[in-house]
Parts: C-alpha cells; sequence; structure tokens
C-alpha cells in the first residue's frame, strides 16, 4: 500500500531538520546521505524519493537554517522595548554568545557553513545568499531602517558571523575564544548607529 501524502511530508521533514542539524554540526563534505539516512532513522535508498540530489538538500538545510536564525533575531530584538539601539543589542547579545559558539547544529548555516557554501553547487549558494538577505531586511525592517536590508545590518549581520567564525576557530584556547566574543559583542554594540 503506498504511503499516505502526510506520511511522506513527516519522512521528509525528518530528513531535512536532520540534515539542517548534522551539515551544521560537522559540515556538509562529513555528512554522506547513508550516514544521514540512517541518523534519521531511514534506509539510504529512500533518500532520492524525497530529494533530488544531495545539493539540494543542502540548499534547502540552509534555507531553513538561516529562517530560524532570522526569526530567532528577530524576536530577541523585539522584545526589546527600548530604541534602536538597544534592539540591536538584544539581537547581537542573543548572536554572539557562547550558546551559539558552542551549539553550531542548532545556529547560523553561514556561520557554520559560510566556506563550505561559497565553493558549492549554485543552488546551495543561492539558499545561502536569499536567506543572508531575507535576513538583512527583516532585521532592518525590525530595526525601523526601511524595508530593504540596510548597510547597517548587513555590516552588523557580517560582523556578528565574523565574530561566531573567529571564536569557533580559536575553542582550544578557551580564554581568547571568550575574548573574541565579549569583545566583538561590545564593539558591535557600540558602533551601531542610534
Amino acid at each position: 500500500m503506498p504511503l499516505s501524502k502526510e506520511h511522506k511530508a513527516a519522512t521528509r521533514e525528518r530528513i531535512l531538520s536532520q540534515a539542517a542539524a548534522l551539515f551544521r554540526r560537522d559540515g556538509v563534505d562529513s555528512v554522506s546521505v547513508p550516514a544521514l539516512m540512517k541518523e534519521a532513522g531511514l534506509t539510504h535508498g529512500g533518500f532520492y524519493a524525497h530529494f533530488s540530489s544531495k545539493d539540494a538538500l543542502v540548499a534547502e538545510a540552509v534555507t531553513r537554517s538561516l529562517q530560524g536564525t532570522t526569526d530567532h533575531l528577530v524576536r530577541a530584538a523585539e522584545r526589546s522595548k527600548g530604541p534602536r539601539k538597544d534592539r540591536a543589542a538584544a539581537a547581537i547579545d542573543e548572536y554572539v554568545s557562547r550558546g551559539h559558539r558552542d551549539h553550531p547544529e542548532a545556529g547560523c548555516a553561514i556561520a557554520a557553513l559560510g566556506a563550505e557554501t561559497s565553493r558549492g553547487d549554485t543552488v546551495v549558494q543561492r539558499a545561502a545568499a536569499d536567506g543572508a538577505r531575507e535576513a538583512a531586511t527583516r532585521i532592518s525592517k525590525t530595526l525601523g531602517l526601511g524595508d530593504d536590508a540596510s548597510d547597517d545590518v548587513l555590516a552588523l549581520y557580517a560582523g556578528m558571523i565574523g565574530a561566531i567564525v573567529l571564536a569557533r576557530a580559536c575553542r582550544d584556547d578557551k580564554a581568547l575564544s571568550d575574548r573574541v566574543l565579549d569583545v566583538c559583542r561590545e564593539r558591535l554594540k557600540t558602533n551601531f548607529p542610534a
């Protein structure tokens, strides 16, 4: 008997959720389709019933991750009822954090996979660019900077990503890694225009 549409959708969702976490934690090249499917509790042969290729899955996983990160940052900014600079500071505090550094599987796809996406297939690069544009646009709107990605938010977003990337790269020296987070977080907040 054929599987229901609901069952197929739930299975696809399980694969996508597992892939989004594994890619961010281990890197795209380190996660094979058979290993991913095993982690999702499925057989390797079922993968292509849901995705046309691994690149198609990576693109959707990047999109999913960036949407989640953007939602998280927008909610953080909206919780702060103060002026723009305070709302930006709330988003910075959420992103440039030890929790984000220590849990790439739950964080931003650009911070975790930026170098890999830049070398990836066109569909993966497009997903990263579209997700970054959408993030900067939504954050700009939330901060009252217009309906398009503002230059200030693009610079802020790039600075936050860089802080996480460098802090993760220095994790073997915990004091330095923590210092990178602390210094970058404060500088980003100080330098964001009022």
